[in-house]
């Protein structure tokens, strides 16, 4: 649910700077639920203290870095294509961000 309020406003976000008419959105949609459950599927939770690299302040960090990095890339690559690779990528890290922030709150938290 989290993912999909993230991609709510995200889409919403880049439909102010861009019209996105001609990108499918459900690239996006499918990117961010991906994303949201791939910490989960490379670090299943079979004890208390399951969380380890994946679900880390470090891949918090960089997938957050990531996620700036193809959202700013994507910006302006749509000024010039259609549909650019990197904007479903930024739907991805998007959705992993989420899914540690979301995590962060529990009160195992995240690891360093």
């Amino acid at each position: 649910m989290i993912g999909f309020l993230a991609f709510l406003a995200y889409t919403y976000l880049i439909s102010i700077v861009h019209t996105t008419a001609g990108v499918p959105w459900i690239y996006g949609l499918a990117a961010i639920i991906i994303g949201s459950i791939t910490p989960d599927i490379l670090e299943p939770a079979t004890s208390r203290n399951h969380r380890g690299l994946c679900h880390s302040k470090g891949a918090l960090t960089m997938m957050a870095f990531l996620f700036g990095v193809t959202a700013l890339s994507s910006g302006v690559i749509l000024f010039f294509s259609h549909f650019p690779v990197l904007y479903p990528a930024s739907y991805f890290f998007l959705g992993y961000v989420f899914h540690l922030l979301a995590d962060s709150l529990t009160p195992a938290g995240l690891p360093h």
